[in-house]
């Protein structure tokens, strides 16, 4: 009797001591870490565009470093994970959503939104799975705004059957998906960044008639983006974007760090550009875009989301950014 009581309390410590040792927590509830700093993102970039470029990615292709997520196990059959802001600070109403597609073209989905510890849990559907509408909303400028959230890993299609774990991330710059970023550099939805995208007209030099407000076709156009205080994470870097005229009569700045610029525009010789807002996107929200709109030499911008206007449509691994157009003549 002595040797029962004995293995039955060793069993009960043993057991205690597995629990408390498990890293993983079960219920969602797990505690967030000590996060690492953010590695400053600041200073000054010059770019320069050759007359046969027409798109510059003014962050490159690195991703900023991951937060850390409390540890969680998989589930046959669930989907579940964390969300997170950049600094680790967990966010809650972040729609997750899984859809799975069935052989004859049938297709099934489910979804859940984050609790206040920015955890998810919901069943996935049967068949080849992949996540869609991940994204949130964001005061940005004083606007609500679709954002689209970063699988962590980098991977969005999965078994069903498994189960998966699945961590995100709200970005302010970094590449989406490299497949598609290697197939299509030029799109801005594939970058977590914001984009503005430029046009404008030029004379033929040998034409008799002579546009005023037209560019000339060997001129250099500079722009400048300088933070109007600090980005979504305290970035604070300014950019110069030189672009040969050339024969393009356009070109895009992609993955910029979200936040709000002055932007100056002129051409190299010192002489202002006027700036106006153009396309689909042009005045559509009252405090972003080109603030103010038709003005010359200096104004001010702020990136504008796509036409994905709730978290439920916005696609995975891919931005909701759009590209703000932009329209250059000669004063």
């Amino acid at each position: 009797m002595k040797l029962f009581y004995l293995l039955l309390i060793a069993g009960t410590l043993f057991t205690k001591c597995s629990k408390e040792s498990d890293p993983d927590d079960s219920s969602g509830d797990g505690t967030w870490g000590e996060q690492p700093a953010l590695p400053p993102v600041d200073g000054h970039t010059n770019f320069t565009i050759s007359e046969n470029e027409y798109y510059v990615n003014v962050m490159g292709n690195t991703l900023p470093r991951m937060p850390v997520f409390p540890s969680l196990s998989v589930k046959a059959g669930i989907a579940r994970g964390y969300v997170a802001d950049l600094s680790g600070r967990p966010l809650k109403g972040a729609h997750i959503g899984v859809s799975s597609s069935m052989t004859g073209g049938f297709y099934s989905s489910g979804s859940g939104r984050t609790n206040d510890n920015g955890y998810y849990e919901f069943a996935i559907p049967a068949g080849a799975a992949y996540f869609f509408g991940t994204a949130t909303t964001i005061n940005y400028n004083e606007t609500p705004a679709v954002v689209a959230l970063y699988p962590v890993g980098g991977t969005s299609s999965f078994p069903s059957g498994n189960g998966v774990v699945k961590n995100f991330v709200l970005l302010s710059y970094g590449l989406a998906n490299p497949d598609e970023v290697a197939q299509q550099p030029n799109n801005e939805s594939n970058y977590y960044g914001g984009a503005l995208s430029f046009n404008f007209n030029t004379n033929d030099p040998d034409a008799y008639y002579q546009n005023p407000e037209y560019l000339p076709a060997n001129g250099i156009i500079e722009l400048e983006l300088i933070p109007v205080g600090t980005g979504l994470y305290g970035e604070t870097r300014s950019f110069k974007i030189t672009r040969q005229i050339g024969a393009h009569t356009g070109f895009a700045i992609h993955n910029i760090p979200v936040g709000k610029y002055t932007i100056n525009a002129r051409m190299s010789d010192g002489h202002p550009l006027k700036m106006s807002a153009t396309g689909t996107q042009a005045n559509v929200y009252p405090r972003l875009g080109l603030k103010p709109d038709n003005a010359t030499g200096t104004s001010t911008v702020t990136f504008t989301p796509n036409y994905q206007y709730t978290p439920v449509m916005v696609s995975s691994f891919r931005s909701n950014w759009d590209a703000l157009e932009i329209g250059l003549k000669m004063e």
